[in-house]
């Protein structure tokens, strides 16, 4: 099963830029070896509920393939899916 948190969980992220380089999860850090994807969404901004982020599905050097978000409105990093 593919844990998937559609609000994503809060991460500690350190960046180049605007690009992950490592991040803690689970009591461990995380260093992104891999970006296989990036994508922008920017949607509901004709409401009080607008999403703007910038996705990220990386690799990292313990063996992860996930997918980090940072919203853009906040620049608060999240973990939004681990796949296993």
């Amino acid at each position: 099963m593919t844990p998937f948190w559609p609000d994503g969980k809060q991460v500690d992220v350190q960046a180049s830029g605007e690009s992950p380089l490592t991040f803690r999860w689970n009591r461990r850090r995380h260093r992104v070896q891999d970006v296989s994807a990036r994508w922008r969404i920017h949607t509901g901004w004709w409401t009080d509920a607008e999403v703007w982020r910038d996705y990220w599905e990386v690799t990292t050097d313990t063996g992860l393939l996930c997918v980090l978000f940072r919203d853009l409105l906040s620049g608060t990093w999240f973990l939004e899916r681990v796949y296993e």
